[in-house]
């Protein structure tokens, strides 16, 4: 199984959740499944392929003034694991800062309040994850589409929206605890473990959500992106950047020796 060592990572990581609810029943844990889950992956699985879509759409339609080209890559398989890790985790610090700057908004963040503030952070994290974090997810299908951006003029091909990834996962590691603790106004003790716990609440959802599409959606969606009529007619319009010349020390085939003919006598 291609992804066993993310669906080992996420049910290890699921393992103090399910030991802190056992005494509430399978309901409790059925309910866990499907909300920190199912609802990411189902949001994903009809909103993704059409953001793809438009995506295309516009590159097919405003290529002239952009000044780039793009094109498609040979499908090679899927991303590395560690590929595969490094986007959960910025998806992780993404949704964790929106979540620590969100909750105060709609609640107040003090000592006392610690078990109200813990459900309402973890309810708007996982509306973030499912909805938000959408974007993540359709920078990872074109990526893994074989989408490329090709820059003449710096002589670069890239994946289409990678700087903003980078951009959204680097703005979330800056800012994810302080951000947090400092909204939370008690001591440093107490604000180290309540982000502790909800990092640890989150990560399950962060693994097992994006394995699971990886797993059961992407491949469709990647079908459909490649075989659609509009990628069909960026292959007309656009075409791979040239690849490195055949060096010259790379041995030219054998002239094929003439056929010998018989003599009639």
């Amino acid at each position: 199984m291609t992804y066993r060592k993310e669906y080992v990572l996420g049910i290890l990581s699921l393992m103090p959740l399910l030991a802190a609810g056992t005494y509430k029943g399978l309901g409790w844990l059925v309910t866990i499944i499907v909300v920190y889950v199912g609802i990411p992956v189902l949001i994903w699985s009809l909103v993704v392929d059409r953001l793809a879509f438009f995506v295309i759409w516009i590159i097919r339609h405003f290529r002239e003034s952009s000044g780039h080209q793009y094109y498609f890559e040979k499908p090679v398989g899927p991303p590395s694991f560690s590929r595969r890790i490094l986007r959960d985790f910025r998806v992780l610090l993404f949704v964790f800062v929106l979540s620590a700057i969100i909750v105060p908004q709609i609640t107040d963040v003090t000592p006392a309040n610690i078990a109200i503030v813990s459900n309402a952070f973890v309810y708007v994290a996982i509306f973030i994850l499912a909805v938000p974090s959408s974007i993540h997810v359709l920078f990872w299908v074109l990526e893994d589409s074989g989408l490329r951006c090709h820059n003449p003029k710096r002589v670069t091909v890239t994946a289409p929206g990678a700087w903003m990834s980078n951009w959204l996962a680097s703005v979330g590691s800056l800012g994810a605890f302080l951000t947090f603790a400092v909204s939370l106004g008690g001591s440093l003790d107490r604000a180290i473990s309540l982000t502790t716990t909800l990092v640890a609440s989150l990560l399950p959802s962060c693994i097992l959500a994006p394995t699971f599409f990886y797993r059961r959606v992407e491949p469709g969606i990647l079908a459909k992106v490649r075989e659609s009529k509009t990628a069909m007619a960026m292959a007309r319009l656009f075409s791979p950047p040239p690849g490195p010349s055949v060096p010259a020390y790379y041995p030219p085939s054998a002239p094929t020796p003439p056929r010998q003919t018989a003599k009639i006598t």
